[in-house]
């Protein structure tokens, strides 16, 4: 069941061409650590929302929803809804509880791999429902709750470091 949602923000064009300046000023690297930091930043009220509204009947679903900020993936890049997109921000909930138990195995290849066993995907039912549970979702209402206010710091964020780097020159 998937959800789709557009959201339509002017003078994002400008703020690429400007930090494709800048990145050209201060270096790649600089500019991407930029672009970590404010989405690490502005998303963090998601999470926190995430966590708010998880089912909490043992409370391992709620400790196991984390923040991460990648470059996006093969998979992620052949998504409908792929666009271009330098860095993504991704609130999810992992499969991992505490009864999951780390196993080093011999794969075909003669290397040694580490598996998890008992892990449990619990996320995907709570949030979608399944036959015999009915949804409780969490993760969509906490994007939902807080589009606005993910524009508005990563706006703040982005101004702040661009701001302070145009300070040291």
């Amino acid at each position: 069941m998937a959800i789709e949602q557009y959201v339509q923000v002017d003078g994002m064009d400008a703020l690429f061409k400007k930090m494709d300046e800048l990145r050209d000023e201060i270096g790649k690297g600089k500019t991407d650590k930029i672009w970590r930091n404010c989405l690490q930043y502005a998303f963090e009220p998601v999470l926190q929302d995430a966590q708010t509204f998880a089912p909490s009947d043992t409370g391992q679903l709620r400790d196991h929803i984390y923040m991460k900020v990648r470059k996006p993936r093969g998979f992620d890049k052949s998504s409908e809804s792929y666009q271009g997109e330098m860095y993504l921000a991704l609130v999810n909930a992992g499969s991992l509880r505490d009864d999951s138990k780390l196993h080093t195995i011999l794969n075909k290849r003669g290397k040694f791999q580490n598996v998890w066993r008992n892990t449990k995907p619990v996320a995907v039912s709570q949030e979608f429902g399944n036959a015999a549970t009915p949804a409780h979702p969490f993760l969509r209402p906490a994007l939902m709750n807080n589009i606005e206010n993910v524009q508005t710091r990563l706006a703040q964020a982005l101004m702040v470091q661009i701001s302070k780097i145009a300070e040291k020159k």
